[in-house]
């Protein structure tokens, strides 16, 4: 029997109406679904066949950590503010979800940030992120970062705190930072300075096999605030004295039932800019794999 795990914004009218045509929905096809928020704390579950994500953007980063599996593809439904992730519109879920199911479709892949935070030489925490990975003081006072690349200094910082973000976080908190929006596909990261005491800021971007090491070299000011997709990493009171950030041999796919090219969804989401005609399959667009079953994208996922 198919599984189907289901991420709802339930703060959306519209997205708590989509839930109940789709839970009708699997009944009707004899396919298992459960909802991410209804799991209860204790359930241990084996990875479902499909995770849906009804909402926007932020309602797909919770059903990607509740899930605490990058196994199964993630289909997200748009019926929040954002939509950059968004792989079916609203008025094509059952359709959508039915061919991701057959594994009809297309699935796009989006890197992963992987974090390691440090207390002195002991690792004190460790986590994963779609997104960014947030650096900011505790305290209303000015944060001092260096940050080295792969073992080389590249820089000393003083402001707010640093961003990390991958590619497809760069159309979130770090372009709001000012840093760049970067092609879906790319498969680096970047650094963008948090509110930056200089007159030079400029925001860094890295290669996939790169190593950041972020270091707090003033001890006294180790209270230190850390933030994954905005969800705060708990440190229980821990001084924070290095956080190390590489990209995570995992990767998170994407249904895109209706892939539209990824320039123009900016376009949509930032300038209002709607394209009339059909999907672009010309341009840049993210990366695209050949239709795969659930098993093999297990495979591609953890390679």
């Amino acid at each position: 029997m198919k599984t189907i795990l289901i991420q709802v914004n339930e703060h959306v009218p519209e997205a708590v109406a989509a839930n109940a045509r789709l839970q009708a929905w699997c009944e009707e096809q004899e396919v298992a679904c459960s909802e991410a928020d209804k799991r209860g704390s204790g359930a241990v579950l084996s990875p479902p066949d499909l995770i849906v994500a009804l909402g926007g953007d932020g309602t797909l980063l919770r059903a990607v950590h509740a899930a605490h599996s990058f196994e199964a593809p993630f289909l997200s439904v748009k019926f929040g503010r954002l939509g950059f992730l968004s792989g079916a519109p609203a008025d094509r879920l059952i359709e959508a979800v039915s061919a991701a199911l057959s594994g009809k479709v297309p699935l796009e892949y989006h890197t992963l940030l992987d974090a390691r935070v440090y207390s002195g030489a002991e690792e004190i925490a460790r986590c994963q992120a779609v997104n960014e990975l947030v650096l900011r003081g505790a305290a209303t006072h000015m944060l001092t970062t260096t940050f080295a690349i792969n073992g080389h200094v590249f820089n000393e910082v003083s402001g707010d705190g640093l961003i990390i973000a991958t590619a497809t976080g760069s159309t979130a908190y770090a372009l709001s930072a000012g840093g760049p929006v970067l092609a879906p596909s790319f498969e680096g990261a970047e650094i963008v300075p948090l509110a930056p005491h200089t007159l030079a800021n400029r925001a860094v971007v890295t290669d996939r096999d790169d190593t950041v090491r972020i270091e707090l070299p003033d001890p006294t000011r180790a209270d230190v605030a850390l933030f994954f997709d905005g969800t705060p990493l708990v440190l229980d009171g821990r001084p924070v004295s290095a956080v190390e950030v590489r990209i995570a041999p995992e990767k998170l796919s994407l249904v895109k039932f209706d892939a539209h090219n990824a320039y123009a969804v900016v376009a949509r989401e930032f300038f209002g800019i709607e394209h009339d005609t059909e999907p672009d399959k010309t341009g840049p667009v993210p990366i695209l794999s050949e239709p795969v079953s659930s098993g093999e994208n297990q495979e591609r996922a953890g390679a």
